[in-house]
């Protein structure tokens, strides 16, 4: 049985194989434009590449992550439309791709789990209006599956404020990073280790029957 990470090469998905490594589990993670060094099997994957998206087929998943996205930082009236294109082909497009993929394949083992890494922007909203809409739609997603695909698979959501030492926050200036600390009502934020920690636990048996739920793990910020 193996983990299969969507987005690999990004700073959640990355920290999520080096833990994963140290519970010796198998691991098939997908990158773009980084490679790396890890124990995983790494695959590339364009998820812009309708070709590369319907070929990949990894066999005998028990969890499946996607921990990919892409965020524009603008908002309607600003995007070109390959930038819209873009964000929901990435972020949501793909994803629904792969899943009716792996489903009419049984490349899941049974039961499986799936795991959406989403953000506070699916419930909040966002300045950024198609990163959120992209984001959203990971909600509508799981809540399907938790309907209609239980018991063989299970799905959540975790919707994370800002991710503390995240690609997203060391491009931020001090004073953002510290306007975001101090609206946070537990003022901490979650960082990269603890998401990932957090995001392998939900396989435990412990939570057996979480199925269709979304964890705001922000702080009590919003949600």
């Amino acid at each position: 049985m193996s983990i299969c990470i969507i987005g690999g090469s990004s700073s959640v998905g990355y920290e999520l194989i080096r833990q994963a490594e140290k519970l010796q589990e198998t691991i098939i993670a997908t990158y773009y434009r980084k490679h790396f060094d890890t124990q995983a099997e790494l695959v590339h994957l364009n998820l812009l590449n309708t070709n590369q998206v319907h070929a990949f087929q990894p066999k005998d998943v028990h969890h499946l992550i996607f921990a990919q996205g892409i965020l524009p930082g603008e908002t309607l009236g600003e995007y070109e439309h390959k930038t819209i294109e873009e964000t929901i082909a990435i972020n949501l497009t793909s994803t629904l791709t792969i899943l009716n993929n792996l489903i009419i394949n049984q490349c899941f083992v049974n039961p499986a789990l799936i795991t959406f890494v989403s953000s506070i922007a699916a419930v909040q909203g966002s300045y950024d209006t198609a990163y959120a809409t992209s984001k959203s739609g990971h909600i509508g997603c799981a809540m399907s599956i938790a309907k209609h695909h239980a018991p063989r698979l299970r799905a959540n959501v975790i919707c994370p404020g800002l991710i503390k030492d995240s690609g997203m926050y060391n491009s931020m200036s001090i004073d953002d990073q510290i306007r975001h600390l101090e609206h946070t009502p537990t003022k901490q934020l979650t960082t990269v280790q603890h998401l990932a920690e957090i995001i392998l636990k939900l396989d435990n048996e412990c939570f057996s029957n979480l199925n269709g739920a979304v964890i705001n793990l922000n702080g009590g910020r919003f949600g």
